[in-house]
């Protein structure tokens, strides 16, 4: 190996030592990890209430593990996983400081990080709890009322045409009025089926998705009977009658 490759070698060394504080092989294999999970309860940011429980990981020769809190010993687990579960509403309201120590088998004593989260009462739980339900019930009932009117803007403004039904909610076929169209968003999905509402006649009916072939064979019958009808009805520049009708009139006009 040339010198330049060495020195190289032992910058990035030297480096890894000084950015992991030169433990970090001694550190992942010695070190007692503490974490808190929710059995049952309220758990927003640091506030929680509740059932919950402490986890601690550690070494592989890791025999007992004692749980603190505020620095007083509240349980011991001497079997792996070790955790110990336990209601807020035992103790104070307030901010409480967790931690943990380990013994392995070789004596060597560990202690873990601290977590210190704020215990809530039900009171003051329920009310975190509509402040962060409430404004995301509202946005998301806003947001499904401003889809429903520009869904019914964008079809009135296309005069009932048919567009794209098949959405991502899949396609079906209105059963008051007979034509298809794509299910939305805001539809009330059901066991049986999406209680949904027809841009087109503007009734709420329980509908299926259906297979894009069926869709696209009704909206071709359509547009045949939309074609067909058209011209059995001709306009006014085809109705020679008509028009005869209006020139004569115009005579006697002013």
């Amino acid at each position: 190996m040339s010198r330049q490759k060495r020195w190289a070698l032992w910058l990035i060394v030297a480096l890894t030592l000084i950015f992991t504080g030169g433990t970090a092989v001694a550190q992942s294999e010695e070190a007692l990890t503490l974490s808190l999970s929710r059995d049952f309860g309220t758990g927003l940011a640091s506030g929680i209430q509740g059932t919950f429980s402490y986890r601690v990981s550690g070494p592989d020769d890791l025999v007992s593990v004692s749980f603190y809190m505020d620095d007083q010993l509240i349980g011991e687990d001497s079997e792996a996983p070790f955790r110990l579960q336990f209601k807020t509403d035992n103790y104070a309201v307030g901010i409480h400081t967790l931690y943990a120590t380990g013994v392995t088998q070789d004596g060597r004593e560990l202690t873990s990080n601290t977590i210190s989260p704020n215990f809530l009462s039900r009171s003051e739980a329920n009310r975190s709890m509509i402040t962060i339900v409430v404004p995301i019930l509202l946005v998301s009932f806003g947001g499904v009322i401003v889809s429903m009117w520009i869904a019914n803007r964008s079809a009135k403004a296309s005069g009932g045409s048919l567009g794209n039904v098949n959405g991502p909610f899949g396609g079906t076929i209105c059963p008051k009025c007979g034509k298809p169209f794509a299910r939305h968003i805001w539809g009330l999905n059901l066991v049986a089926g999406k209680y949904d509402r027809c841009p087109h006649c503007g009734k709420w009916s329980l509908v299926r998705a259906m297979h894009p072939d069926v869709l696209k064979a009704a909206v071709e019958a359509l547009q045949e009977a939309e074609a067909a009808q058209n011209q059995s009805q001709p306009g006014d520049e085809d109705d020679p009658t008509r028009w005869r009708k209006r020139l004569d009139d115009s005579r006697f006009d002013g």
